[in-house]
């Protein structure tokens, strides 16, 4: 059975980033779990007691756990200043935990302990996105360090200065229902 984990970064209460992402959950097979990080009371940034507790052994590992058995993540991240939310870097160093979700090989190299094989970002943003930051982070992230080569982006963009956002929307909803027709068409 494919474990899809979904990662709810939205802030809004009636996002348009959480909507695109869950019309794309729709498209999966699998069981889905959802961390909506706004909700999440054990979200704590890396500092100095941190650093303490990887090194005793004590830091929460609840996270890492869940998502080094997810076989798809489905990330929602609304673009905020040329990135994304900053609850969800905090989730992803409390991700990085050696020995749940990597660890390093005789040679040093950092090596992964996940099963994700594909990763979807969705993001909005109200205005142009130049230059898609946050989603080269993330695409970064999950290629280099979680060895995960099935990186796609989604991305709606113009929608507070566009004259119809919900033609926007749909063209987006439009272009997930395409992808996924493409997939089933080729057999990936």
């Amino acid at each position: 059975m494919n474990n899809i984990l979904y990662i709810n970064s939205t802030i809004s209460k009636h996002s348009r980033t959480d909507a695109l992402a869950r019309h794309l959950l729709h498209h999966l097979q699998g069981d889905i779990e959802e961390i909506n990080l706004q909700k999440e009371t054990n979200l704590h940034p890396l500092d100095k007691n941190a650093l303490q507790q990887r090194e005793n052994g004590t830091y929460p590992t609840q996270y890492a756990k869940q998502f080094s058995e997810a076989d798809t993540i489905v990330i929602a991240a609304p673009y905020y200043d040329l990135s994304f939310p900053s609850l969800l870097k905090i989730y992803i160093e409390m991700i990085c935990c050696q020995g749940i979700t990597f660890y390093y090989d005789q040679e040093g190299n950092c090596q992964n302990c996940c099963r994700c094989k594909k990763v979807y970002y969705v993001t909005t943003s109200g205005g142009r996105i130049y230059k898609p930051f946050g989603f080269e982070y993330i695409q970064g992230i999950f290629s280099y360090f979680f060895r995960t080569d099935d990186v796609q982006l989604i991305c709606a963009q113009n929608l507070d200065v566009a004259e119809d956002p919900q033609q926007i929307i749909q063209n987006t909803i439009n272009e997930i229902d395409r992808r996924f027709t493409d997939e089933n068409l080729t057999g990936q």
